[in-house]
């Protein structure tokens, strides 16, 4: 196996044209054609989980957020992506793909809260049928009993709600990451709860005004869940490749 080989699965799982306009996917540091026996998956590829991979020997970062995002003017010591590339370490990042493609990001959120039925928030321009955030239908219950399932699959023991906690909900809309580009598409589509992982004070009260709770799990909370899906699904597809979720990715915030 060799990182091409990682790439092309990656883009199987998670394929480039889905993701953003804006964004930065795919390999950003590397050669396709180096070796490759060990990966090591992160949301955040921070200096605590770049020395986990030194340590780990592993040839290839898959992080979440891109490493590499607006242009570049230097490439010197003491950045992350130099001090990658000189120790040999590739790294790929799948971002907004993922968060559009089928079995991705939105779809491990919206699993936290059992959704059926579900689409896009916003489609794809390319294939309507996958797309940014998901919408549909839930087992109609309070919203404070929401809130303990998504504690209990993302594995956190607090999240901020805005919003009544005792209000019905039968449709919901989730969004990993920051939720705020796509809180008027959920208001529009009628939904009693917005998961998501960060929102805006005003963002809040708009949803709020609009009779929709939300639910903020803090940013990549909202996101890590997806790392172990897309464990299975690489492991899969780079059959020889030990891949593995980092035990140094953590989410900045904490609650005190």
């Amino acid at each position: 196996m060799n990182v091409g080989d990682l790439v092309r699965a990656m883009e199987s799982i998670a394929p480039p044209r889905l993701a953003a306009a804006w964004d930065n996917v795919g390999l950003l540091v590397g050669d396709a054609s180096a070796p490759l026996a060990r990966v090591l998956l992160t949301v955040d590829c921070t200096p605590s989980v770049a020395e986990e991979a030194y340590r780990s020997r592993c040839e290839a970062i898959v992080a979440y957020h891109p490493v590499l995002f607006e242009g570049q003017k230097s490439f010197v010591s003491g950045t992350m992506a130099y001090e990658l590339a000189r120790a040999g370490v590739a790294i790929y990042s799948p971002h907004t793909a993922l968060d559009a493609a089928a079995g991705g990001t939105n779809d491990v959120l919206a699993d936290a809260l059992e959704m059926t039925e579900r689409r896009p928030l916003r489609p794809a321009v390319s294939e309507p049928a996958v797309g940014f955030g998901r919408v549909g239908a839930v087992a109609e219950q309070p919203v404070r009993r929401f809130v303990d399932r998504v504690k209990a699959a993302l594995g956190v023991v607090q999240v901020l709600v805005a919003g009544p906690l005792d209000r019905p909900v039968s449709r919901a809309a989730v969004c990993a990451g920051s939720g705020a580009e796509f809180l008027g598409d959920a208001v529009g589509m009628g939904v009693h709860l917005f998961l998501t992982g960060e929102l805006r004070h005003h963002d809040a009260l708009r949803a709020i005004a609009s009779g929709v709770t939300v639910v903020c799990t803090l940013h990549s909370v909202s996101e890590r869940r997806a790392m172990a899906s897309l464990e299975r699904m690489l492991s899969e597809r780079l059959g020889g490749v030990a891949v593995r979720c980092s035990a140094a990715d953590r989410e900045p915030f904490t609650f005190v």
